[in-house]
């Protein structure tokens, strides 16, 4: 499974340091330091791909200034405070020094099983924005694109690997569960329905590109943007 990111806002180098390292060594987590003063441009540039914040606590002028505008600069994902007692306005969790590995891990899974299974859990994705509990796209104009339980699950998953061609097995796998009666032929029917509803170009592959064994999410649709117009209801 592709890394879950997070943005570790600290202005002391011995947790920019040791914290990214810590998370590295058998986590699913990935932590990239800034200076918290970089955090909101941090955030409204990553587009989805970072899924969380931490926020050290002593970082001036203090959480319950960082906290609310971090998780509007994140469009709602979790901001976990580090270092305080309990939790400001805006953030997800807090959690006291000195940390303990095992307990941040488990906070961090907890406040993003919550985030997305709320209804405000979005995703940018071609001029989209792709709502996996709705299980729709909808266009910052134009109607809905309804998706199937699984469609929305091959583009989350494909959404969480970052880019990297995901292999048909994987995606069986995390979709359907190695289901026996499921075939590499179930996943490409799903793949082309998928197609027809998010491509700006019939038969187009500028959003779901197809790799030598797998699949993977482009960077943009194949001719200016998905279009919905008659996909929606």
């Amino acid at each position: 499974m592709a890394a879950r990111r997070l943005l570790l806002l600290t202005e002391d180098p011995a947790l920019a340091a040791l914290l990214p390292a810590q998370l590295a060594q058998g986590t699913e987590f990935r932590a990239e330091p800034e200076p918290p003063s970089a955090g909101e441009a941090r955030l409204a540039a990553a587009e989805g791909r970072l899924e969380a914040t931490l926020l050290d606590a002593d970082a001036p002028p203090g959480p319950a200034h960082w906290a609310p505008r971090l998780r509007a600069a994140g469009a709602g994902r979790p901001v976990l405070v580090l270092g305080a007692a309990t939790p400001p306005e805006g953030a997800a969790d807090a959690l006291p020094k000195p940390l303990r590995l095992p307990d941040l891990v488990a906070r961090l899974r907890s406040a993003l099983a919550a985030f997305e299974a709320s209804p405000e859990a979005t995703i940018p994705f071609g001029g989209l924005a792709f709502h996996p509990v709705g299980r729709f796209l909808a266009a910052p104009e134009g109607p809905r694109i309804r998706l199937t339980e699984k469609e929305a699950a091959i583009l989350l998953h494909l959404h969480r690997a970052e880019g990297r061609s995901v292999p048909r097995a994987e995606l069986l796998g995390e979709v359907w569960g190695y289901a026996r009666s499921v075939s590499t032929h179930t996943l490409e029917t799903h793949i082309y329905r998928l197609r027809r509803k998010i491509e700006a170009a019939p038969g187009g592959a500028g959003l779901l590109v197809t790799e030598e064994g797998g699949y993977r999410l482009g960077a943009a649709p194949a001719s200016g943007q998905a279009n919905c117009a008659g996909r929606g209801t």
